[in-house]
């Protein structure tokens, strides 16, 4: 039987109602991610075009990543409770204030919701799933996919449940209760959460220094790192190949031959895909490493892209649906990743700002996808398939030097 050291009970027992709570944090904090279902009541509520609110998205991803290096330094200065503080209020702001202001015009909605809101969640993010993370030495791709499911199916069941109130009681007083709502949760958040101390963490894992899985004492600039350059290559072009599919997901479906009920359920499919992804693929991690758990992903990201590219040239609905599971799938494993390459590789000294850095791949993933489909035109979806599935084989190709750098850094780490 397994000998215990004292405290290890009470430790694990804290760290699973931290994991609850964040996990419940981040739920409301996705919401921001429903913007594809907001998108038409915000434009009859607010009188907007369509093609103006579509921005919106865009403007909120960029926050989202700024906003997670501002809240890394933040917590740096001020403490881990004003960085979720100041998410809170920030998200407060936003979504109220949306659905207040919004109607005096498209500016002030890329201010709210996109700007402040994208700040707010990226601040929190970054704050509640580093610190929850430091919990789960031995567990950190479960503890990383449990919280990320959390954030990933914030869109599916609360998202849902918002539009389905907006009839009854109008955007405006959806919008305030959604800011209000989501500020109660990430304030007691922030009151409760706590750093454990490294005699925690070392009860908790005894074995991490052995096994590599936890580089506690790396010091390396992580833009120093050839290894974190070869992870970017990979983690912004599957990114760009999710992005393309989940942002036109109702629209490519009913293209295909779906109509438009099933196109709009299919969203909500592929948004559980993606919140499911990031459980299995933490399980992947902590089973095997990160290489596997790259490769995998990579594979699935190629069969995204293959399904959906043959579903355009030959429409078939069903090969499409299938295309879509994977690219949800493929999309929501990138920040399981992130979150576990950014510990493993650079510890726990500055894992904040190295895990708010790893995920700033998606503003350059959002990028490329604007790219792409600006070269070969939006409408022109079996082109822009091809293009990506040809750009998923480069991702898949890059974790072979990918590897070759990663075993090099996991032997210095080692022998240091």
């Amino acid at each position: 039987m397994e000998e215990r050291k004292p405290g290890t009970d009470q430790a694990r027992r804290t760290r699973a109602k931290y994991l609850a709570l964040s996990t419940f944090t981040l739920l409301f904090l996705g919401l921001i991610y429903a913007f594809s279902m907001f998108a038409a009541p915000m434009c009859e509520a607010f009188g907007l075009k369509k093609s103006e609110i579509g921005l919106t998205f865009n403007i909120m991803m960029i926050a989202f990543c700024f906003g997670s290096i501002l809240g890394s330094q933040i917590e740096k200065m001020l403490g881990l409770r004003a960085a979720i503080v100041c998410s809170a209020v920030l998200f407060l702001v936003g979504f109220a204030g949306c659905g207040l202001l919004g109607h005096s015009g498209i500016a002030v909605v890329y201010l709210l919701y996109g700007t402040l809101g994208g700040l707010g969640v990226g601040i929190g993010y970054n704050s509640i799933i580093a610190t929850t993370n430091t919990w789960f030495p031995d567990k950190v791709g479960f503890s990383s996919g449990v919280l990320m499911m959390g954030f990933g199916l914030g869109s599916l069941i609360l998202g849902t449940l918002s539009v389905s109130l907006i009839p009854a009681f109008g955007l405006t007083t959806v919008f305030v209760g959604i800011g209000f709502a989501t500020f109660a949760t990430t304030l007691l958040n922030a009151l409760v959460l706590r750093k454990p101390t490294a005699d925690v963490v070392r009860t908790l894992a005894p074995q991490a220094a052995e096994t590599g899985k936890d580089a506690a004492g790396a010091d390396d600039s992580i833009f120093k790192s050839p290894t974190f350059y070869a992870y970017w290559i990979w983690a912004i072009i599957v990114i760009a190949i999710g992005l393309a599919t989940i942002g036109n997901c109702a629209s490519d479906a009913q293209l295909v031959g779906w109509d438009a009920g099933f196109a709009t359920l299919l969203v909500g499919l592929v948004s559980t895909c993606n919140g499911l992804a990031r459980v299995v693929m933490g399980i992947v991690y902590d089973k095997t490493n990160v290489k596997t758990t790259m490769l995998v992903d990579g594979l699935v990201a190629t069969a995204a892209a293959t399904c959906i590219f043959l579903a355009f040239s030959f429409t078939l609905p069903v090969l499409y649906v299938v295309g879509a599971f994977c690219c949800g799938f493929c999309y929501g494993s990138v920040p399981v990743v992130a979150s576990a390459f950014a510990r493993q590789r650079f510890g726990l000294k500055k894992y904040p700002f190295n895990l708010s850095i790893a995920n700033f791949a998606i503003v350059f993933g959002s990028l490329l996808n604007v790219a792409v489909q600006g070269i070969v035109g939006g409408d022109h979806r079996q082109t822009l398939f091809a293009v990506l599935l040809t750009m998923s084989l480069i991702a898949l190709a890059d974790v072979i030097p990918f590897s070759k750098l990663w075993n090099r850094d996991m032997r210095r780490l080692r022998n240091r």
